[in-house]
């Protein structure tokens, strides 16, 4: 029987996390029930990722409501924020700014929410970039010859800043940040 298109089932229906707990089968408000135990808090950082790429995958699925898509997306920010506790913050900044761009550009910005707030990850996006606009355009010249940290370093920026590129419609205004968002953006193809 298909699920109804304001339904929280999962749209998936395998996977375990390390108690054997059904994980990925679980209903939305299941996960979001258990997500803030003590359980929750150690998971892996495999069984985070399959939860960000599962609460991904609910967010992205058109068969369901407007509403249950955004509960999806923030379950995927959840998973993110734990896995950040892990990664460097800008693969955490590049993995959040995905899903937050998909939201913005999918359900439209929100002040209310501060998952859609547009120009919030506009901020946070360059308090990680890690280097001026002008040392970047300096190492994009020759990335190519660069040490391998300066070339990661490029990279993430590279992936932090791509999920904006969607949403160019909305940097429009002479706002500082988003003046700067876009002189980031013209330099995005020169990244590696």
């Amino acid at each position: 029987m298909p699920e109804s298109p304001s339904s929280d089932r999962s749209p998936e229906t395998s996977g375990f996390h390390e108690t054997g707990r059904r994980f990925l089968g679980s209903s939305l408000e299941d996960l979001e029930r258990y997500l803030p135990t003590t359980e929750a808090n150690a998971c892996s950082l495999e069984h985070l990722e399959q939860l960000r790429d599962f609460a991904v995958g609910g967010m992205q699925s058109p068969g369901l409501s407007d509403e249950t898509r955004i509960r999806w997306g923030h379950l995927a920010l959840f998973a993110i924020s734990r896995k950040g506790q892990i990664q460097t913050p800008q693969q955490a900044m590049a993995d959040s700014a995905y899903v937050r761009a998909y939201m913005i550009q999918k359900f439209g910005a929100s002040n209310a929410d501060t998952t859609r707030d547009f120009p919030a990850l506009c901020s946070e996006i360059l308090r990680n970039v890690g280097m001026s606009l002008e040392a970047g355009t300096r190492l994009a010249g020759g990335w190519k010859s660069a040490p391998r940290d300066q070339m990661l370093q490029l990279r993430r920026i590279k992936n932090m800043l791509t999920p904006l590129v969607p949403l160019c419609a909305l940097l429009e205004d002479d706002n500082p940040v988003f003046q700067e968002v876009r002189a980031w953006l013209q330099l995005l193809p020169r990244l590696p």
